[in-house]
């Protein structure tokens, strides 16, 4: 079911249907909405602007149709619908007629088309996989500009990226690696591959970790904790705070600072740290379960 929303909010006035029929009833809408005067377009927005009038804000947005598909047009070689593209489009051109300011003394087209454009370019990057396609803001642009910077449709070469390199500010290897991306198409991982049905997604290992691993995982780590804890308690309540603050915490303390804190010098506490690692060292080499515990120090 494709929608296309022909006004603002709360009009109620959307015109539903089928793909391409759909598309000729918006076409048709589009062809039959007046074009506005300068005059008449100011009117309109103070209106709405100023009064929250809808009836003047869908006479704005029926009036801009005609920008709305001809603008969808221009992207018609992305492989995607010309009917999502003119819904995108006109998604774009109620934003804009809702913050169009007519004191600017603008135009709303030439407000518009930048926003009609922002939508459909947003809805392009979700269809093509903006994971695959733009993991950078430069490499979002250049999925746009390349399209019609190039002269053909064939991969480029390294002396046509490296002459639009220059032409964007970015680097040759920048420039290819867009390139090759917006030539690979997207595959559905529900596709057949083999005579007995197997689909691609089946040949994709799952790199979670099995319940049994975590289970063994989550043991061990409960086993070293304990060690831990009980290697603490044969220290002293001084080496054991010395340890933690030293050793245990995730921002060290400095010798310095325990040494004010004990109101011993820097030298004593690194002695005490020093014994008490060593205590710890010799209770978990002497623990039958100690094999697989990283080594204290």
């Amino acid at each position: 079911m494709t929608t296309f929303p022909v006004a603002m909010s709360g009009l109620n006035d959307v015109v539903v249907a089928e793909d391409n029929q759909g598309l000729r009833k918006f076409w048709q809408q589009a062809m039959q909405a007046p074009i506005l005067t300068s005059e008449e377009e100011f009117r309109l927005a103070r209106r709405y602007r100023d009064h929250g009038d809808l009836e003047a804000a869908h006479q704005l947005v029926h009036s801009y149709l005609r920008l709305v598909l001809k603008t969808a047009r221009e992207y018609l070689n992305y492989r995607l619908n010309l009917a999502d593209l003119v819904q995108e489009g006109t998604v774009g051109l109620m934003h804009a007629v809702k913050k169009f300011d007519p004191e600017r003394g603008n135009r709303l087209s030439t407000y518009a088309i930048w926003w009609i454009r922002a939508a459909i370019h947003d809805f392009i990057l979700r269809s093509w996989r903006m994971v695959r396609i733009a993991t950078t803001q430069l490499k979002r642009q250049l999925f746009f500009k390349l399209r019609q910077a190039k002269t053909s449709l064939a991969p480029l070469n390294r002396e046509e990226a490296e002459e639009l390199a220059i032409k964007f500010s970015t680097d040759a290897d920048t420039i290819l690696d867009v390139d090759q991306r917006m030539a690979m198409a997207d595959t559905s991982l529900n596709q057949p591959v083999l005579e007995d049905a197997a689909e691609m997604i089946d040949f994709i290992a799952d790199e979670r970790p099995d319940q049994e691993n975590a289970l063994v995982s989550c043991q061990e780590q409960e086993l070293r904790s304990a060690m831990v804890r009980r290697g603490l308690e044969m220290l002293t309540e001084r080496e054991r705070t010395i340890v933690f603050q030293r050793i245990l915490t995730d921002k060290p303390e400095t010798l310095e600072n325990l040494a004010q804190k004990f109101a011993i010098s820097r030298e004593r506490v690194r002695q005490i740290e020093t014994r008490a690692m060593e205590k710890l060292r010799s209770y978990f080499l002497a623990e039958p379960e100690s094999a697989d515990l990283i080594a204290v120090g």
